[in-house]
């Protein structure tokens, strides 16, 4: 049996398909989450649905009919859109500015596609995507970016990213400044290949520890081998940056240059020795004068008097080695403060002449007792015991460890040899000798006093004599 359609229900079921499907694309255009608007070839708006006015916070009847240009930031782009739209140019998520009722601009991304009839320009359909909070996002992450990238390159410290074998991947420019080495030298070395070989060793166990996870940051002090190959000491702050699985990706070193602090840590240390060395050499020296001064003296007045000048000259001999503490002291200053009480307004008493020579605290007192020795008794019996009496004190350095020192009196009363040895004598004499190795001659020479002192000048550890 033959069945046949009726020919009359087709056009009623392809009404019913075409009012559904335009119910369906209504609902769509209405309803859809995406913004959609319809631009007419001359730019006003056809038709928006709810979603673009939520959007923007415009009423329908503030949006429908006006210039689609008056809701774009960016005026002048739109007239080229307009144009390419018009060609049939199909523009797919071109970035553009609207503006919102309330002030604001919201970044959207719009896609456009034209509809011509009888290559017509009928209208434009476009979906407008929000995506100002991605704009956000972006800006502040950029920002963010640059702060970083600023506060890296322009940080007071040195910083550095290390692989997990130490390699370095990238430093800032201070970085490179205290380790002489530059931005494109460094990714072919390792920290443990510029660090001095007695410190690789503890650096690289720390390093290892960290990027096991058995701690989390280290710090320590160790010292940089630069390219011209002199050391400087550095203060490292260690740490690890891990992913989300908590496994290490890269090593950050934050590095200060602290030479110049461990140089002072070593002179503090150096000067603390020379204090304690020349407060034990000051007890003995006063004990020892104390002792031959009291063995000589014939009344208690000449002991107190020869004391107390000896223990001055102490004094005025130590006061110069506390002002150049660590530096030592020069002949010259030594010499002017032992004669100075003695010096005339004019300068006439006195003749010195000789090099700069800067002498350690041992030598610098023993010199001071000798030259307030001669000086004393250059005023008791010698040339200062006349008005026209004059001395003359030169020395020089016969080798870079010796010194010479040649005292010479003139003017004076004649001299006369002593019957006996005094303290003075023997100080100069045997003292230089016996604590120097050095020699000290008096020559009683009737027209003046003659002293020849030849000495070695024993090095310190730092440097002076």
């Amino acid at each position: 049996m033959e069945v046949r359609s009726n020919p009359a229900k087709k056009p009623a079921r392809l009404k019913d398909a075409l009012e559904r499907s335009q119910r369906d694309l209504e609902d769509f255009f209405e309803n859809g989450a995406v913004g959609l608007h319809w631009v007419a070839s001359d730019g006003s708006i056809l038709r928006v649905n709810q979603a673009e006015l939520d959007l923007l916070g415009y009423t329908r009847e503030e949006y429908v009919g006006r210039h689609i240009a008056e809701f774009h930031a960016d005026k002048p782009a739109i007239d080229d859109i307009l144009a390419r739209l018009t060609r049939g140019e199909k523009l797919d998520k071109y970035e553009a500015r609207l503006k919102a009722k309330d002030g604001s601009i919201k970044h959207v991304l719009i896609s456009s596609n034209v509809h011509f009839h009888d290559g017509q320009f009928i209208n434009t359909r476009c979906f407008t995507l929000d995506v100002t909070d991605l704009k956000k996002a972006e800006t502040a992450l950029r920002e963010s970016e640059q702060r970083l990238r600023a506060t890296h390159e322009r940080a007071f410290a040195g910083i550095a990213e290390v692989d997990l074998q130490g390699r370095f991947l990238r430093a800032n420019a201070r970085f490179c400044e205290i380790t002489g080495y530059s931005a494109d030298e460094l990714p072919n070395l390792s920290f443990g290949s510029i660090t001095h070989p007695e410190d690789a060793g503890s650096d690289m166990d720390k390093f290892a520890a960290l990027v096991s996870g058995q701690t989390d940051t280290y710090q320590t002090e160790k010292r940089f081998l630069r390219p011209d190959g002199t050391a400087i000491w550095v203060a490292v702050s260690a740490s690890i940056v891990r992913d989300d699985l908590s496994q290490p990706l890269y090593g950050i070193r934050v590095v200060q240059d602290i030479t110049e602090l461990k140089r002072a840590q070593a002179r503090q240390k150096l000067l603390l020795d020379e204090l304690n060395h020349r407060v034990k050499n000051m007890l003995a020296t006063v004990q020892s004068v104390a002792m031959q001064t009291r063995r000589r003296a014939t009344d208690l007045d000449g002991f107190t008097q020869a004391f107390e000048g000896r223990l001055m000259a102490l004094n005025r001999a130590h006061e110069l080695l506390t002002r150049e503490i660590g530096t030592g002291v020069l002949l010259r200053d030594l010499v002017l403060e032992t004669v100075a009480p003695y010096e005339t307004a004019a300068g006439e008493r006195f003749r010195l002449r000789g090099p700069e020579i800067r002498l350690g605290s041992e030598v610098a007192v023993t010199l001071a007792m000798a030259l307030h020795e001669l000086t004393t008794n250059a005023a008791k019996y010698g040339a200062l015991s006349t008005p026209h009496g004059c001395i003359s004190i030169e020395w020089w350095n016969p080798a870079p460890d010796s010194l010479t020192i040649d005292w010479a009196e003139t003017g004076g009363p004649p001299v006369v040899r002593p019957t006996r040895r005094g303290f003075g004598s023997d100080l100069i004499e045997r003292g230089l000798a016996r604590q120097f190795g050095g020699t000290a001659i008096l020559d009683f020479n009737k027209a003046g006093l003659r002293c020849h002192i030849a000495c070695m000048l024993p090095q310190r550890d730092d440097g002076i004599a």
